[in-house]
């Protein structure tokens, strides 16, 4: 797994490429907060080269959007169809903002609220 990192206006845009499991988890934790650390309130994840993502990575997700709550916004694109699937067992897409291609989620994140 790697993790892009780039600035977008006020948006913070983490780029994951690769897979998730539980031995990358740890290190995406510590990425996630490292950004948020350094004041991101604007955080939108690209996850179009996410091959896989399991429990432990999604935990780190969470801890991301209870971080930014209630000042804050999150939200994901890009999600191939495996990760999106993921989401939905999950539950994920009904409490968090997914969009499909990143300008979708740029618009509404660089506003300070990320609704899909």
């Amino acid at each position: 797994m790697t993790i892009q990192e780039e600035q977008n206006g006020r948006v913070t845009v983490a780029s994951i490429v690769g897979k998730v499991d539980s031995v990358q988890a740890a290190e995406l934790e510590s990425r996630v907060m490292a950004i948020l650390e350094r004041g991101a309130r604007h955080l939108l994840f690209d996850c179009e080269r996410l091959d896989y993502i399991n429990s432990a990575g999604l935990r780190v997700f969470l801890l991301a959007a209870k971080h930014l709550t209630p000042d804050g916004a999150l939200a994901f694109c890009g999600l191939t169809p495996n990760v999106r699937l993921v989401f939905k067992t999950i539950g994920f897409d009904r409490i968090l903002a997914l969009f499909d291609t990143r300008e979708a989620a740029l618009l509404p994140l660089s506003c300070g609220s990320a609704e899909s």
